[in-house]
């Protein structure tokens, strides 16, 4: 058995390619394609043969192919002893790094491994590629020591191409100058879920044909008391609202109340009436879809509204769930230590005073990820946004306090409701109550 090291090189799962009338070769994968001219009948053997099987990587420099190296449509497995180590698969074409490595180096702080099938995968957001690690040795050099001699050839190479990856870096050097604000998580999120990657699934498509949606349009009710809430005649609400334009002009975030005179259980009901209340359900190609006055994506409408009451005349404190279908609320529970915490959280994230009510809105995940891959959190957040908007509109139309927050305490909101996090968890909170004494808009 040898110890030499081998590349095989052949062309990604997911690229397709044709020739034009003129007899021009082009490659073409989701947003990228290159043009290749007119290629010679050894040039076009090679390319036929890479779309095949593994072809030694030397190849392309000898029919002058490394285009295709570099524009990022072949990936290559490194063998050693005869046995596949790892596969470097890109994503994109090859972003070269300046300089020469350094010998000593650490993964960058955004890399993570994580099991992918039978294998383990190197990615980061900051990379080009991703590195399939196909042998245990390679996940035992993932802490990149430093070669001692030249005998572990394969290790000197691994780390040469973690480093032309982007997936390694100086552990001496700073890799936060381009970007001191990004933390590694926000940017995974922002990457992952802005454009399609080869091989990763990629905005809404038939993948969940013939299954049934996770979740209905209208959830499940809780068992608790049922508050009915006052439907307001919208004719009249209309002819009495400020008009679109001052709205949008007064709203503002407001994070202080009248204690004195809170906001009442009617104006409640109202508020939610006006910006979440179904106004209609329907059924199309085999699953439920819902509208409402806010626009959602896919017409899915997966956010849900749990009002938490600290001060609301003509309610109890607690937790409830506001039913859109039949505009009420169901009690869930009291003013637990969840519940409070849920309440302390928010008065943290405002600097101010706990709210009078305090608007956790939570998402049946299923019903979006059931549609959409890969980007399908990222439209939730869309979602949420939306919300807010309609939020702060109605509140502003209806002289109330409202304020959208920065975050919440989606584990006392699962402990408070009993939910699986993973299934329903919250995703966004907004404070609402009586406008203050002297508040100008």
């Amino acid at each position: 058995m040898t110890s030499q090291i081998e590349e095989r090189v052949r062309i990604r799962p997911g690229v397709s390619g044709g020739v034009t009338p003129d007899r021009c070769y082009y490659l073409l994968s989701g947003p990228y394609s290159t043009a290749l001219g007119r290629l010679s009948t050894a040039q076009q053997a090679l390319l036929h043969r890479l779309a095949r099987e593994p072809v030694p990587a030397q190849e392309l420099v000898e029919q002058d192919l490394s285009l295709l190296r570099r524009e990022g449509w072949l990936q290559a497995t490194v063998t050693w002893s005869g046995t596949d180590v790892y596969t470097v698969e890109p994503e994109g074409p090859q972003h070269p790094i300046a300089g020469e490595m350094p010998e000593d180096l650490v993964l960058s702080r955004y890399a993570v491994a994580r099991r992918d099938g039978s294998a383990m995968v190197l990615e980061s957001p900051r990379s080009w590629c991703r590195v399939r690690l196909h042998d245990s040795r390679a996940l035992a050099w993932l802490g990149l020591p430093r070669p001692a001699d030249d005998d572990v050839p394969a290790l000197r190479r691994f780390r040469r191409d973690l480093w032309a990856g982007g997936l390694a870096v100086a552990r001496a050097g700073d890799e936060d100058d381009r970007s001191p604000t990004w933390r590694p998580h926000e940017l995974w999120f922002h990457r992952r879920s802005r454009r399609p990657l080869p091989g990763v699934p990629y905005g809404k498509g038939d993948w969940a044909a013939g299954r049934p949606v996770p979740h209905a349009a209208l959830r499940e009710p809780f068992d608790g008391e049922v508050v009915e809430l006052a439907r307001p005649d919208l004719s009249r609400v209309r002819a009495g609202d400020p008009g679109l334009t001052t709205v949008l002009e007064q709203r503002r975030s407001l994070c202080r109340y009248d204690a004195s005179n809170p906001v009442t259980a009617a104006e409640l009901g109202e508020f939610l009436y006006r910006c979440s209340r179904n106004r209609d359900v329907f059924r199309a190609d085999g699953a439920d879809y819902v509208r409402r006055p806010y626009p959602s994506g896919g017409a899915l409408y997966e956010l849900e509204i749990y009002p938490v009451i600290r001060q609301v005349h003509g309610l109890e404190q607690g937790l409830h769930h506001y039913d859109p279908q039949r505009h009420r609320l169901e009690r869930i529970c009291g003013a637990t230590p969840e519940v409070r915490r849920l309440l302390r959280t928010a008065a943290a994230s405002t600097g101010h005073e706990e709210p009078q009510v305090l608007l956790v809105i939570a998402a049946r995940f299923g019903r979006v990820m059931w549609n959409y891959q890969s980007m399908a959190y990222s439209l939730i957040m869309k979602n949420v946004g939306v919300l807010f908007q309609t939020m702060y509109l109605v509140a502003t139309a209806m002289q109330l306090a409202p304020c959208a927050l920065g975050g919440g305490d989606s584990t006392a909101f699962a402990a408070a409701t009993g939910l699986d996090e993973m299934d329903e968890g919250s995703v966004g909170e907004f404070a609402l109550g009586s406008l203050p004494r002297g508040a100008a808009r």
